[in-house]
């Protein structure tokens, strides 16, 4: 007979017994868990929140062009579409464009506003805050208005009898004429080329002549204040007597010293 106290070696188990060890619990009868499905995974990217949106952007696009380019004309219309133009196409295509396809669209904004501010300085009249346009309006022939000349060739017959002050004469041709005396002041002339015009002691005060052609041009005794010079090319003009600001003369493109130049006064 066998001692109890004696412990016995485990017994292996047998067909459809439980290992003697293990405890009996109720999840060694429980059916197994059903395998968690995995969702697919959808084609191309899942649309975003800001996506839905796209719908808006050709509104907003067009009117902030439309607002800007009031205030600031052909240049403002230009600049703003580039800029939306390229947010968006960046905020958009995040997702879509490679990274070197990304930056060349900054490169190309960037490349497209730097010309349209170097149009601006120069007085390129497309970039001027009045575009250019040929034709007189009728706003200009009533008096109350100044004349709107913009583009135009002009002619001593164009002007006889016309009050320049505050003109639109932005890419004007008024080469060779006599403007002696003339009360110019305020008028907007970017590009507008005056070539050999005698502007002898005329009055261009607060005239806007980015980019103006001025070479050989008499402003014997001219007014120039507060006259924006930038990119102005008065090469062999006579500028005795000159009334301007130094530093408008300085942002001139060429802007020859005082007694270089023919002599063209009346005296």
């Amino acid at each position: 007979m066998s001692d109890p106290t004696t412990p016995h070696p485990p017994q292996a188990p047998g067909d459809g017994q439980l290992p003697v060890a293990a405890p009996v619990t109720v999840a060694d009868y429980a059916a197994p868990a059903a395998p968690v499905p995995v969702a697919p995974v959808p084609a191309g990217r899942e649309l975003r929140a800001r996506d839905r949106w796209l719908w808006v952007w050709p509104l907003v696009t067009l009117g902030i062009m439309v607002a800007v380019g009031m205030l600031w004309g052909s240049l403002g219309t230009f600049l703003s579409g580039v800029v939306v133009v390229a947010v968006l196409v960046l905020y958009v295509g995040d997702e879509v464009l490679q990274p070197g396809h990304r930056l060349a669209v900054t490169g190309l904004a960037v490349v497209l506003i730097a010309l349209a501010w170097l149009g601006y300085q120069r007085g390129v009249p497309f970039f001027s805050p009045a575009s250019a346009g040929p034709g007189v309006t009728a706003d200009s022939t009533a008096g109350s208005s100044p004349p709107d000349l913009r583009g135009r060739t002009l002619t001593a017959g164009d002007l006889e009898g016309v009050n320049l002050r505050g003109a639109q004469l932005a890419g004007a041709v008024l080469d060779g004429l006599d403007l002696h005396g003339v009360d110019l002041s305020g008028v907007r002339a970017p590009g507008a080329s005056f070539r050999g015009a005698n502007l002898d002691r005329a009055r261009l005060n607060d005239a806007d002549l980015r980019g103006a052609d001025l070479r050989e041009a008499c402003l014997y005794g001219a007014e120039l204040r507060r006259v924006d010079l930038r990119g102005a090319d008065a090469t062999n003009a006579d500028v005795t007597d000159v009334v301007a600001d130094e530093s408008q003369l300085k942002r001139a493109a060429s802007w020859p010293r005082e007694g270089t130049g023919r002599r063209c006064g009346t005296g």
